[in-house]
């Protein structure tokens, strides 16, 4: 025999050796090993060992979730992560809904595929205020999470070929649900996901996004401020890994790791006991199982984006100009305007002064040219008013005042009609009417009264005709 030969005897003994050992000790481990009694226990364990990812555990659903505070938080989002969830044997179909509201760009996000040796489904809340981001490598808008405040209701139900796989709810920015060992293709999954709204505004932007994309009135519903969206096949754009060979040979190596799983771990039927029992013989299994859901190793691949993000967010934005000062304000037209201060205008009556002049009044527009405040007021100007108006002054110092020929009663009432000799006018109601409007003129008002000095009769038929007679 070579030296060759020799040598490639003594390697095979070795691994031969090694193998034989390492069967012979999880032999011995698995004959040792004695799953936990106590549940309750066993779970706290096992969401010590979680929380570290990111993420906990349910037995009474026998999923895995995210937690509200994990790391994953600070993450945020943007269009690249979907884009290499293959590299992490993540493979699923990707919802983003878009949409603007209270000042900031919104987008929830619905997801649903195979991530590694997992079946699971996710709905995240994100926003930004923020300009895009434009670089040789990215371009495009960089969303936060979700804060406390904007916190949505969020359910959902998933489902593989009709079958519930398992349900979540919980008020969150991201809900997330996953099935350890069950493998599934994205086609097979159907996920009703129902969002509850603090307002008509942001779930009516929510459902223009929702037609933007391309979905029908059977694949949406609207209950009060509630969208439920029946999820069975993406209308937005995927990945550019969808459907590839880089896809399928992803989604072979999953499928094998879970079959491996179930194989491994057959004797256990709860969860976990199977992963106790890993953690007992393999603890590198273990480890990779722990950190199978969007491990730390996955946004370290983004971290010259992330390191960008932050700059772009702490560079000083440009100082806008300053805004013109604010015109003055024009009176509208129809809007009363205060008189002008100008000098009175001779008094029609004889007078030389404008006593009942006010400046401080406002009236009408058409008024203020006359120099005087004409409000139909007594206490105002009203000298300049012709015969056949309204007299608003004291029919006392009216100058076509008229009481000669009359005494007594037949003096009293005419003492209150003043006219010219040329038209009547009549008082009433503490001003003088002109009777051309009602009465044909004071010849036929003087004939109208009776010669007994205020008969009732003479009193009701006081001008009482019209310019064509009527009564």
């Amino acid at each position: 025999m070579t030296t060759t030969g020799i040598i490639l005897l003594s390697i095979a003994a070795v691994i031969v050796i090694a193998l034989s050992a390492a069967f012979i000790i999880l032999k011995i481990r698995a004959r040792r090993f004695r799953p936990t009694e106590d549940k309750a226990a066993a779970q706290e364990a096992l969401n010590r060992d979680l929380s570290e990812a990111g993420f906990a555990y349910d037995r009474r659903g026998d999923i895995f979730y995210s937690l509200m505070d994990c790391w994953q938080r600070e993450m945020g989002y943007c269009q690249l992560y979907d884009e290499g969830s293959s590299l992490f044997n993540m493979v699923m179909h990707c919802e983003p809904v878009r949409f603007s509201y209270a000042g900031k760009r919104w987008m929830i996000e619905l997801w649903k595929g195979q991530y590694g040796i997992t079946t699971g489904a996710e709905v995240g809340i994100y926003n930004t205020d923020q300009d895009d981001i434009r670089t040789e490598r990215f371009t495009g808008p960089f969303y936060d999470c979700a804060q406390d405040s904007e916190r949505l209701p969020l359910s959902f139900v998933l489902r593989k070929n009709g079958r519930v796989l398992f349900k979540r709810k919980a008020l969150h920015w991201w809900l997330t649900g996953f099935r350890l060992g069950e493998f599934s293709t994205p086609d097979s999954l159907t996920m009703d996901v129902r969002i509850r709204f603090p307002d008509h505004g942001m779930r009516d932007a929510f459902l223009e996004g929702l037609l933007e994309l391309g979905y029908g009135s059977r694949e949406y519903a609207v209950h009060g401020d509630t969208v439920t969206v029946h999820y069975t096949k993406p209308h937005s754009v995927q990945p550019l890994s969808h459907g590839s060979l880089q896809e399928a040979a992803v989604q072979q190596v999953n499928k094998s790791n879970c079959a491996l799983y179930m194989h491994a771990t057959a004797k256990y039927k709860d969860t976990l006991d199977k992963l106790e029992y890993i953690k007992a013989l393999v603890p590198e299994l273990y480890e990779f199982c722990m950190h199978s859901l969007y491990a730390r190793g996955f946004y370290e691949g983004f971290e010259w984006l992330l390191d960008l993000i932050h700059k772009h967010n702490q560079d000083p934005k440009p100082i806008p100009p300053a805004p013109h000062p604010p015109r003055p304000c024009q009176p509208k037209p129809c809007q009363p305007k205060p008189c002008p201060s100008k000098p009175c205008r001779p008094d029609p009556c004889g007078s030389s002064s404008c006593h009942s002049h006010r400046p401080e009044r406002s009236c009408r527009p058409d008024s203020c040219s006359s120099g005087c405040c004409s409000s139909r007021r007594a206490d105002l100007c009203c000298h300049a008013r012709r015969a056949n108006r309204l007299c608003c002054g004291n029919c006392e110092d009216c100058p076509y005042r008229r009481t000669s020929g009359r005494t007594n009663a037949s003096a009293a009432r005419f003492s209150s009609c003043c006219f010219p000799c040329s038209s009547g006018i009549h008082r009433s109601g503490g001003s003088c009417q002109h009777m051309s409007l009602s009465c044909p003129g004071p010849g036929r008002c003087a004939a109208d009264s009776r010669s007994d000095g205020g008969s009732s009769g003479g009193q009701a038929d006081y001008c009482r005709t019209d310019r064509e007679g009527r009564r």
